[in-house]
């Protein structure tokens, strides 16, 4: 057996087994989020969120999430709970969900520095947080029709493996506050949110 080689701190030359295991560490950190490339929506999935998983390191408090940056496709409200909703001016209970429907691009830093916005617009950005199991939750405002709707939306990443994808499938949620003065919601809508990439 041949006795543990202790690499020196001083500056002096460093023996050839201290050579090889910085070289190794290098390139462990250099395959695990370093490279990625854009993909066709200049999002890229940074080092933060790559295969590797564990954001925050070996002993911190995050573990490993997964990866949701990037673009995804959505499909809103094609169920809906309206229970709660009531007649807004100039605004239909369908268009409430209509500008969900389509591109939707997430960027950030997991697991709580995630942006969402819909139709690779940074007009409206929705923030959010993931958990280790893949549980998203994004909330934020949207001017709509002249109203202020407050939105949240997530559920559970997950792979699919009927479909070969990735998936987001869980609630979307839409209140409108109907005078604006109060902060009160007045009127709101929930439905089904599912996205696919």
């Amino acid at each position: 057996m041949t006795a543990p080689v202790s690499c020196p701190t001083a500056r002096r030359p460093l023996p050839v087994p201290c050579l090889r295991w910085g070289a190794l560490a290098l390139w462990a950190i250099a395959g695990c989020g370093g490279g990625e490339d854009a993909d066709e929506t200049g999002a890229t999935a940074a080092a933060a969120a790559d295969a590797c998983g564990d954001v925050d390191g070996a002993g911190g408090d995050t573990g490993d999430v997964p990866n949701v940056l990037g673009t995804w496709t959505v499909a809103a409200g094609t169920n809906v709970y309206d229970d709660g909703f009531c007649s807004v001016p100039g605004l239909e209970q369908a268009d409430l969900t209509a500008w969900m429907t389509g591109a939707m691009r997430i960027e950030g830093t997991p697991p709580d520095g995630l942006r969402a916005s819909f139709d690779l617009s940074d007009d409206d950005v929705f923030y959010g947080v993931e958990d280790n199991r893949g549980g998203l939750v994004f909330t934020g405002d949207k001017e709509w029709a002249g109203h202020r709707v407050t939105v949240s939306f997530g559920g559970l990443m997950y792979r699919q493996p009927l479909v070969g994808a990735d998936e987001i499938r869980g609630f979307a949620y839409f209140g409108v506050d109907i005078d604006g003065a109060d902060t009160e919601i007045d009127c709101w809508l929930q439905a089904d949110f599912k996205a696919y990439r």
